[in-house]
């Protein structure tokens, strides 16, 4: 039995994706969970993170009886995991050092770079000042790199809770353009409508829009901290359930009204509840407008012929229902969408980032190439 382990690593969560495999002509098995880990400003993160993270991993393992020492490779990638350090570079070697210290064979340990390249904690060390940029905000590669799979020319759009990623597929090559000056293609990405910071619920409304127009006056929206999860709530975009699986769970109905009322300065008394709703819609819409927008400025780097057939393929806890309606008006994108929800079997699409990498480790493990859409998942 071979092993593989994907991780997703972020600031407060992380995204673990197992695959087994019997033999190179058996069926991949995957199983995968998210969980929380601990995250504060300060000295204790240091240690609090990098312990939880740990801990984190061995308890998924322990439930699915699994010795850590059996799993053969191990990749992740990062968001922004970062963020309590001076520096990427920092935060990266404080990772490296991590795994190179855990339970596991640092050896079979690989952090993906940006260009899909794994490297073991050790080569991890070595990495200096910019070029530490090319292990953050790597997420993209795990659903693109499925995606590579199985399309050849597409633009892929992974709307996550907080962050959306869109991935140029070309010619089976994931965004060969982009990551040509690997050092800068985190900025490149965040200058060019490939990383955006919103995504279906974590995101506070005044990232989505500063107000809306309702009944021919300006409504603004004060600083409080009232996030999509309001929205999703109010417009049913997401179960319960899945929200709080996601680690974002979901505000009732009536307290998402007095929310997003309270988020205009206004309350039940002063606001009607129709109108709490429309103003619900508007902010979905101009959240679905901001990403088709960056879809367009993507499609516009392509070359003219091949963005007129490249697929839009959706993936992510919001890939299929942010993205259906971002391309409302667009019925010519509309027709070339694919949604990787009906592709992967059992919701694996809201954990594609780990999922992609721990197939992509398999892959490089058994020398052997898997169909990713033909998995059995473990419920």
């Amino acid at each position: 039995m071979a092993y593989t382990l994907g991780i997703d690593l972020d600031i407060d969560q992380v995204k673990l994706c197992l695959v087994y495999l019997n033999g190179p002509q058996q069926t991949p098995k995957v199983d995968w969970l998210i969980y929380s880990v601990p995250f504060t400003f300060g000295a204790d993160y240091y240690c609090e993170f990098g312990g939880a993270l740990m801990e984190t991993i061995a308890g998924f393992l322990f439930v699915k009886k699994i010795d850590p020492q059996q799993i053969n490779k191990i990749y992740f990638v990062n968001g922004m995991p970062f963020s309590a350090f001076q520096n990427f570079e920092e935060g990266l070697h404080y990772t490296a050092n991590v795994f190179i210290q855990s339970l596991f064979d640092p050896e079979r340990v690989g952090i993906v770079r940006a260009d899909g390249k794994p490297h073991t904690p050790k080569e991890l060390l070595s990495v200096r000042g910019e070029a530490a940029s090319a292990f953050v905000g790597t997420q993209f590669y795990g659903s693109a790199y499925v995606s590579s799979r199985l399309f050849r020319n597409a633009v892929v759009m992974d709307v996550g809770a907080r962050e959306t990623h869109l991935a140029p597929i070309l010619k089976g090559l994931v965004d060969p353009q982009g990551r040509a000056r690997l050092p800068k293609y985190l900025r490149y990405r965040l200058t060019h409508d490939q990383l955006l910071s919103v995504g279906l619920l974590y995101t506070q409304l005044v990232q989505v829009s500063h107000g809306v127009v309702l009944k021919g006056n300006n409504h603004f929206f004060n600083s409080r901290m009232c996030r999509m999860t309001t929205i999703a709530s109010l417009l049913k975009l997401v179960s319960p359930e899945i929200a709080r699986e996601h680690d974002f769970p979901l505000p009732s109905e009536e307290d998402a009204l007095v929310l997003l009322a309270r988020a205009m300065s206004l309350d039940l008394h002063t606001i009607d509840r129709k109108d709490v709703l429309k103003v619900a819609q508007a902010i979905y819409d101009d959240l679905s407008d901001s990403l088709a927008n960056a879809l367009d400025e993507v499609l516009k780097r392509q070359h003219r012929k091949l963005a007129e057939t490249m697929q839009i393929v959706s993936t992510g806890i919001g890939g299929k229902v942010l993205m259906e309606h971002a391309l409302r008006n667009r019925p010519t994108l509309q027709a070339r969408m694919v949604h990787l929800a009906d592709r992967l079997p059992h919701r694996l699409h809201e954990a594609t980032t780990a999922y992609g990498i721990a197939l992509y480790a398999m892959e490089r493990l058994m020398d052997v190439s898997f169909a990713p859409d033909k998995v059995e998942v473990l419920a």
